[in-house]
């Protein structure tokens, strides 16, 4: 199967779909759409989106409302007969989280960051809340929220690199990817953010990681030095021994919650 043609198909199909929309009594799930909207729309190796251009595509708007309402029918809760595998399941929910993330930014556009956007009183007060709590989110039926989803698929898949393809939509995010997230793009991904000196790096005898290694300690392996130098390059790896042997203090960055947008 290649790579963005991730379908799997439980009926006959009776007639034509749009963007893989189907009716209840043909069930199709495919991250096609998600994967090519992505591909069309980020900069700098996914470092970037053009949510301008983005905007003014009505059809590719169009394209990525279905792809919500896909979501919002179909999950491996709802449908689990289409996620036969971990791998499967992990692919839904890494390409169903960005893809949900987008659709809200493109809601919300023109923004300068997620922490932006408010929606109760509270949220004029906490940054960050009308985004990531306030706004309803719909996955295979039912509602939910940004932050709750997140936190489900961290408890269900329980793999740290996760934090590595989970894109929120800023800055200090990681690379926004239109992968099917195998075990080889997950490592990938680890060592694209691992190798970046925005996230991991050595600075007058601190250890300077970023701070989702902060908010998510408990998703990483205590010895956090050995778990970084699986992914380090040689001069990294090198330099995070030094750190370890040493005892280093451990320093968090503070993230970059601008939004990924395209620089003007």
């Amino acid at each position: 199967m290649h790579e963005g043609t991730f379908v799997f198909l439980c009926a006959p199909r009776t007639g034509p779909a749009l963007n893989g929309v189907s009716s209840e009594s043909d069930v199709i799930f495919s991250h096609r759409v998600i994967h090519e909207l992505i591909r069309k729309y980020t900069l700098d190796g996914g470092e970037k989106v053009d949510y301008a251009a983005w905007k003014d595509a009505h059809v590719d708007l169009t394209a990525l409302d279905d792809q919500v309402a896909l979501i919002a029918k179909t999950s491996p809760q709802s449908h689990p007969e289409l996620f036969p595998t971990s791998k499967h399941r992990r692919s839904f929910w890494i390409n169903g989280y960005n893809a949900l993330v987008l659709h809200a930014v493109l809601e919300y556009w023109p923004l300068a960051s997620v922490r932006d956007v408010k929606i109760s009183l509270s949220s004029r007060l906490v940054q960050g809340k009308g985004f990531f709590y306030d706004r309803v989110v719909v996955v295979g039926g039912k509602e939910t929220n940004l932050y709750r989803l997140e936190q489900e698929v961290l408890e269900h898949q329980k793999d740290p690199r996760l934090h590595f393809a989970l894109n929120c939509g800023s800055t200090s995010c990681p690379l926004l990817r239109p992968w099917e997230w195998t075990e080889e793009q997950l490592d990938e991904a680890a060592r694209e953010f691992v190798n970046n000196s925005e996230n991991v790096v050595i600075k007058d005898t601190k250890l300077v990681l970023s701070s989702i290694f902060k908010w998510y300690r408990k998703d990483f392996p205590e010895d956090i030095y050995s778990y970084l130098q699986q992914y380090a390059n040689n001069d990294l790896k090198q330099q995070l021994q030094t750190a370890k042997d040493k005892r280093y203090r451990k320093r968090y960055q503070t993230y970059d919650w601008s939004l990924n947008t395209r620089d003007k």
